[in-house]
């Protein structure tokens, strides 16, 4: 069987995809990745093989641009709203619209490129990320099953996303024309099964066809540093951010400086993990304070006593995988919304923001240190997710409705 992978053009969007594409090469299965270049390396990272396509249009400029038009009509930035509700409903129509844009632009560079390889290599199956639009295109052309992979709690707004129960009437102009460009007719849910690795318990929206499995973090690969060979000697304090939210941030203090100067002096290792845009953004740090560039954060959060991270899908997945409560600053909606349910079943705090007082983070972080049914429910919810499908069993389950289907 081959399998075609097409992820979103986002390292974040597309590591949650490894576990499943490994497991499916170690059944015997063929697998290839097809996307924009800007995932080209973290996918040869991830030891899988590559066909960029789509270069011709940026994926993540257009939503920033959607993002930055968002701040002109409104003085705010999308984290200063927290809720889409709070949104002013015409400004809102106009950003989903904006977005919408952004990925059907991304789908229309990449689709004639990637119906040309996929014609040749002729797979058997796409997996493609719940909202990179081509997935379904090509599926549709090629006559093969697409799986949906998530990455986290979709919201309920996912029901009105093409492909996902959307009528196709509400659909953009530019994606009902790509699809008569290619003959294929649309629709309203494309997909014959969504794999959504994320424990039941955290489960905002139910997406059709689903198959729950477990989350297996992949956050990238490393050499294991000396200093994690043992164990921390007091408790340990991991600090995870996104560089993509400093763009939203602009003209603000970077979140994960104020999390770095509300930890000082902590009793604590405080050990921060930055890409290494983000560690011009972080400035100077107190003495003691460890900063990792590139550190994966599957190898940090397992010596965690606690964790202080943004919220984002990945990351909080990584953290609740773990084991470890964590301490969630969100910065948009989606995130918002990812903290809330760990919040739900106890194995976090959520502290809204955009910007947050340094001292309610020092005291979220000491009552995680100290009060111990915060670690107990983190623990509960590792149980939860260790409980789920493997992505082993995942790939039967693929290579079974590929097989019934043929």
């Amino acid at each position: 069987m081959r399998v075609l992978f097409i992820p979103l053009a986002a390292a974040s969007h597309y590591y949650p995809m490894v576990p499943l594409a490994w497991a499916l090469r170690a059944a015997g299965h063929e697998v290839c990745v097809a996307a924009q270049p800007a995932v080209a390396d973290a996918v040869v990272r991830s030891g899988m093989q590559i066909c960029p396509v789509g270069a011709s249009f940026d994926l993540l400029g257009g939503l920033g641009e959607a993002q930055q038009e968002l701040r002109r009509e409104t003085g705010r930035s999308l984290a200063g709203f927290g809720e889409m509700t709070a949104i002013p409903e015409d400004v809102r129509r106009r950003f989903v619209a904006a977005r919408n844009a952004a990925h059907t632009g991304a789908a229309a560079a990449m689709a004639g490129e990637l119906v040309a390889f996929a014609g040749h290599w002729r797979p058997d199956v796409i997996v493609g990320d719940v909202v990179a639009l081509a997935g379904p295109l090509l599926a549709g052309v090629l006559d093969v099953p697409l799986v949906y992979q998530a990455w986290g709690p979709q919201l309920p707004a996912m029901a009105r996303f093409p492909g996902h129960g959307a009528p196709v009437e509400t659909w953009p102009g530019e994606l009902r024309a790509l699809y008569e460009r290619f003959g294929v007719p649309p629709r309203p849910v494309a997909g014959a099964l969504t794999v959504d690795p994320c424990p039941p318990s955290l489960h905002v929206h139910e997406l059709p066809h689903r198959l729950v499995t477990r989350f297996v973090p992949y956050n990238g690969s490393a050499v294991i540093p000396d200093w994690l060979r043992t164990p921390p000697r007091r408790p340990r304090v991991g600090v995870s951010w996104s560089v993509s939210n400093f763009a939203h941030l602009a003209g603000q203090k970077a979140p994960l400086a104020t999390v770095v100067e509300a930890l000082d002096g902590l009793d604590a290792d405080l050990v921060v993990t930055a890409a290494a845009q983000d560690r011009d953004h972080l400035g100077p740090v107190p003495a003691g304070v460890r900063v990792e560039e590139g550190l994966p954060l599957n190898l940090l959060a397992a010596t965690c006593s606690a964790v202080v991270d943004h919220a984002g899908a990945g990351t909080m997945l990584t953290v609740a995988a773990a084991g470890v409560p964590q301490v969630m600053l969100p910065q948009e909606p989606g995130q918002l919304r990812n903290a809330e349910t760990v919040a739900a079943v106890g194995a976090g705090i959520l502290i809204r923001g955009p910007q947050t007082d340094p001292a309610r983070i020092r005291t979220a972080v000491e009552d995680l240190l100290t009060e111990g049914h915060w670690t107990e429910a983190a623990r509960k919810l590792r149980d939860e997710n260790a409980a789920q499908a493997t992505p082993a069993q995942a790939a039967r389950v693929i290579a079974d409705l590929v097989a019934a289907r043929t």
